[in-house]
């Protein structure tokens, strides 16, 4: 039996066993095949390899809905694990947020440039590419090299009780590397992150000399002073504070009073050089995917469109609610330890790329910040998108010409005043990923106009 018939055996096993169980029931079982390499100090500390295989289960029994999501092995796991969802969501309180599931059987788009055919051979050697990644830091500066490379190749099967039903394969890979010197203060961060690894050794070094590159520049940075400041926001910084707006553009969130978007459709929130999308079906984005967790097909969704606010993202559920269409972006939430619900989400932002080079928006008549990366963005409150967030490695103000290093400052502002305030949008558009940006996001370095920036440390 091949991998793809033992995940559909699997699935198969779940809906029959399952339906007579329930009123509607969907299973998803996921294969992964893992590999991780973390470096520090120049070295690589691990190099591991591990599969997974888990089934995922949406069940509905009346006005209740429950979820879980498991390693199995067996039909026997499959069964004990459609029995304890079943028995669990028997005792849980009707779901006072769920009006639907999609049932219609579809046929799905073909994606392109999503499974890496070599994926495997690349992961032998991925070892050599990441010396040769610190290797590249080192040469441009960097005294200490740290991160980590991971890469994915994920295979999934899902099955409605209602009738949709497919599969999907896909590949990716994303590296982190931070470049330091003997001071902590001075460091810089290199990322990359694609769907094709073994065409994208070029992308993994330079991500290594641009961190070795941002550490030595920032050396003797000085303590900056808080201010109303234009700030250069170079894409990594970009996709968490101005990338979270599309994000948001979000039913759910919007009624739990975590959006800024609320009665603010058809009104001009950005400049109209702005416009970005949610796109399940981007080539080469990280969480594409020709179906959404329903069974529903993906399609591109533009949210902002020259700077107006178009659309919403729904699943079915929120589709019933706002007597709109469901746009193919049901996803399995978490919302807390433990919790999830089948919610709309967005699989990767996708952001038109601006025409602007790299140094045009340097071109500056006031002193302005650069921000070439940023931790702990926080937010005051959700609904009018106060928030601050502290920029993190290399930092620079640039004035008459000249990029001087600074260090210790926080962004304290809004994010949809700096989303009205962009004046330049860069052709440099990339790909980000990492931990303070976890859906995929795809824009090019900004700049923004009079931003509040204040200390980080007294």
């Amino acid at each position: 039996m091949t991998g793809s018939d033992h995940l559909k055996t699997l699935v198969d096993s779940a809906i029959d066993y399952g339906s007579k169980r329930t009123d509607a029931i969907i299973a998803r079982v996921v294969q992964t095949k893992n590999s991780q390499i973390r470096f520090s100090q120049n070295n690589i500390d691990i190099s591991k390899r591990w599969e997974e295989l888990k089934i995922e289960l949406f069940v509905v029994m009346g006005e209740k809905t429950g979820t879980t999501e498991r390693p199995i092995t067996s039909e026997e796991d499959v069964k004990k694990a459609v029995d304890d969802t079943v028995s669990f969501t028997k005792i849980l309180p009707d779901s006072m947020f769920f009006a639907g599931l999609g049932d219609k059987v579809h046929s799905y788009p073909v994606l392109k440039k999503q499974f890496d055919e070599k994926i495997d051979t690349f992961a032998e050697k991925a070892p050599e590419i990441i010396n040769s990644v610190i290797e590249e830091a080192v040469n441009e500066g960097a005294k200490r090299v740290a991160g980590t490379l991971m890469l994915t190749k994920e295979n999934i099967f899902f099955r409605s009780s209602l009738g949709p039903e497919g599969s999907t394969t896909g590949t990716t890979f994303d590296l982190n590397v931070r470049a330091l010197q003997n001071e902590l203060d001075y460091s810089g961060q290199g990322l990359a992150c694609r769907t094709i690894p073994s065409i994208s050794e070029k992308d993994m070094l330079e991500a290594g000399a641009k961190a070795g590159r941002l550490s030595k520049q920032a050396i003797g940075a000085v303590q900056g002073t808080p201010g109303i400041y234009d700030l250069i926001l170079a894409p990594t910084v970009a996709a968490d504070v101005v990338g979270s707006i599309p994000a948001q553009a979000n039913p759910f969130q919007i009624m739990m009073g975590m959006s800024p978007l609320k009665d603010r459709m058809g009104e001009q929130i950005a400049p109209e050089f702005i416009s970005a999308s949610e796109d399940s079906l981007f080539d080469g984005g990280l969480s594409s995917t020709p179906f959404d967790w329903e069974g529903t097909p993906s399609r591109t969704t533009t949210i902002v469109e020259n700077g107006v606010l178009k659309s919403l993202i729904h699943n079915t559920t929120t589709a019933n609610m706002f007597e709109a269409e469901s746009t193919g972006s049901s996803r399995m939430a978490g919302l807390g330890v433990g919790m999830k619900m089948l919610l709309p989400g967005a699989s990767n932002i996708v952001f038109d790329n601006g025409d602007h080079s790299l140094e045009e928006i340097m071109e500056v008549s006031k002193p302005t910040i650069y921000v070439t990366c940023n931790w702990y963005s926080r937010f005051q409150n959700y609904q009018t998108g106060e928030f601050s967030t502290i920029p993190r490695d290399a930092m620079f103000l640039v004035e008459k010409g000249d990029m001087k290093p600074i260090k210790n400052m926080r962004i304290s502002d809004n994010t949809m005043r700096m989303f009205a305030n962009i004046d330049a949008l860069g052709s440099d558009r990339t790909q980000v990923f990492w931990w303070e940006v976890r859906t995929p996001t795809v824009l090019s370095t900004m700049r923004v106009r009079d931003c509040r920036m204040t200390a980080a440390t007294q």
